[in-house]
């Protein structure tokens, strides 16, 4: 009998042992597999996921020639105030619209912790002076993993 209780225990020590060891462990992080700092290890998803989007932002010959009979010395694009690409119309991307890659053009832009972001777009037109001569400015969404086009018309 006293054989049986030592048996008894030790089983139930063991499976203790074995129930104890065997949970996994909650490892905090960013459970989507779409975003930037994607934790493949991750178990709970804390809400720091990451994503990103791309804007690219573009003129044809007709806009340049514009520009140009205009007197435009650079064109500046801001995304939120803060100045993104700068243009100098005497050189032309494209005479097309572009394919809007997410690989292979345009600027990334950090959406946080969403996958969609509305930015303010300013778009300002220098002449030589650095005097503003035209100002375009719009809200537009940038979704997480696309690449969005924006073009610039005079």
């Amino acid at each position: 009998m006293k054989t049986q209780k030592v048996i008894f225990r030790t089983i139930l020590v063991s499976m203790f042992f074995i129930s104890a060891t065997s949970c996994k462990k909650e490892i905090k992080g960013c459970t989507d597999s779409t975003a930037d700092n994607h934790m493949v290890e991750a178990t709970v998803d804390d809400g720091s996921c990451n994503y990103h989007g791309k804007l690219t932002s573009w003129y044809d010959t007709e806009t340049r020639d514009s520009l140009l009979n205009n007197n435009i010395a650079s064109v500046g694009v801001y995304v939120d105030g803060e100045n993104y690409v700068n243009y100098n119309p005497t050189f032309i991307l494209w005479s097309d619209e572009p394919e809007c890659s997410i690989t292979t053009i345009g600027n990334s832009i950090q959406i946080d912790n969403t996958k969609t972001r509305t930015i303010s777009l300013t778009v300002r037109a220098l002449d030589s002076t650095n005097t503003e001569v035209r100002q375009w400015i719009q809200s537009m969404n940038i979704n997480s993993g696309e690449c969005e086009l924006y073009k610039i018309t005079w």
